[in-house]
């Protein structure tokens, strides 16, 4: 009787505890699922079960007390022990899918663990403040950046904002003053930008990101170092092509002394033929010489002080062609010069080219631009006139300083050059 007594209560306490495992493992599963927000739908049977094995448990432990008391078992407790049993196995082994169904879902969804190591393995810096300016989500690099700017750890936007206007006195230095990016003691660079984003719930947060821009900073001061370079080769080919501009007005004019010259000798050679004969003409023998000799006369004449219009209206003088010049030379330097190197090319050009004895010019400058027209009294072009030698030059010349340059061979040789005045601004801008 004693050891039936005996297998009874080790029976009567197995139960209730198998009952009260089986009720905190139901009551584990509901604050998961709930935590987890799962449709209510698919754990609404865990409330029963929970709901179940409660009363039970209450149920065996007053049941079990009233048969230790005396009370008969199945007056007390009608249902046998073995059926209690098996609801019991049944209740568990529910739970237990449930466990397996729960660690799956866990897997599957997006939890804030996952979304913070998530966001710790991107490489930029991001951190999301909720209404009232505190942390609710950062990863690893945004903190390490603040470490950097206020040594201290992150805790509210205003702290943010703060480090970052004060920066330089952390050795971080701010880049540019139109964009906030910032140049950090280990030499990356980083922008920052602010956005405000809402939630499904609506719940607005501001967004702060530190990007990483190291990679374009070094490429911008490598262009930029190859634009001083390209500005320098620039300067160099400019003065490379306006000595090429000067060598060839001074051997074109050079060619025309040298022709005049040649006349010259060319005058003592006939008067000298024209002495060894009893009768000869010697006007048009003294005529080519008196020619030479005016122009060198003239050239010997050229004053050293003046300017480069004097000196170019003295070698066509020298060349023995008449100027008719309206308007003025521009005050820009620059266009000034070309506009005298065009009036000797075109010089040199009408006197060899076309035999021309007068040289038209007309400068003409309004609130839009400024215009030079150079045409001759020479001989018209047998054909189209294509830049080449000194005309290909000039314009090259007036290509660097955002000119236009137009020839018209038909039906007479004029050249006209015009600078626009707001590209003139720009360039001095």
């Amino acid at each position: 009787m004693q050891t039936f007594y005996l297998s009874y209560k080790v029976m009567q306490t197995l139960l209730m505890t198998a009952v009260l495992l089986s009720l905190i493992v139901t009551l584990f599963l509901l604050l998961m699922f709930h935590d987890m927000r799962i449709d209510k739908k698919k754990w609404h049977w865990n409330i029963l079960a929970f709901l179940f094995l409660f009363f039970l448990l209450n149920h065996l432990a007053y049941s079990f007390g009233q048969i230790d008391k005396g009370g008969n078992y199945y007056e007390v407790l009608p249902v046998p022990i073995w059926v209690i049993w098996c609801i019991v196995g049944i209740i568990d082994f529910l739970l237990i899918w449930e466990g397996i169904r729960l660690r799956r879902i866990t897997k599957e969804q997006v939890g804030r663990n996952s979304i913070q190591e998530a966001m710790n393995l991107l490489p930029i810096g991001i951190c999301y403040f909720n209404s009232n300016g505190a942390v609710k989500l950062a990863n690893t690099q945004m903190y390490r950046l603040f470490r950097v700017l206020a040594h201290k750890d992150l805790q509210k936007l205003s702290e943010l904002r703060d480090a970052l206007y004060t920066s330089t006195q952390n050795g971080v230095t701010r880049l540019t003053d139109k964009k906030e990016m910032y140049l950090f003691p280990d030499g990356k660079a980083w922008d920052y930008q602010e956005n405000e984003v809402k939630d499904s719930d609506g719940n607005v947060y501001t967004e702060a990101v530190f990007m990483d821009i190291t990679k374009q900073y070094h490429e911008k001061i490598n262009l930029t170092k190859q634009t001083e370079k390209l500005k320098k080769i620039s300067k160099e080919l400019r003065y490379l092509s306006d000595n090429v501009l000067i060598l060839t007005r001074e051997r074109e004019v050079l060619a025309a002394k040298t022709k005049l010259h040649d006349q010259m000798g060319a005058g003592l050679t006939a008067i000298r033929q024209s002495l060894m004969q009893e009768s000869a003409d010697y006007s048009d023998a003294v005529r080519l010489l008196r020619q030479a000799v005016n122009a060198i006369w003239n050239d010997n004449q050229y004053p050293l002080d003046e300017g480069e219009f004097e000196r170019f209206l003295q070698d066509a003088k020298t060349l023995g062609v008449k100027i008719e010049c309206l308007g003025s030379l521009p005050k820009n330097e620059e266009y000034a010069n070309i506009y005298i190197l065009a009036m000797r090319e075109c010089l040199t050009n009408g006197v060899c080219h076309a035999g021309a004895t007068e040289l038209s010019i007309a400068m003409q400058e309004n609130k839009d631009f400024y215009r030079i027209r150079i045409t001759n009294n020479g001989v018209a072009p047998e054909k189209e006139v294509v830049p080449k030698g000194g005309l290909y030059n000039l314009s090259r010349h007036i290509f660097d300083y955002s000119g236009e340059m137009h020839i018209q061979s038909m039906p007479y040789f004029a050249l006209t050059i015009t600078f626009q005045k707001e590209r003139e601004s720009k360039e001095e801008e």
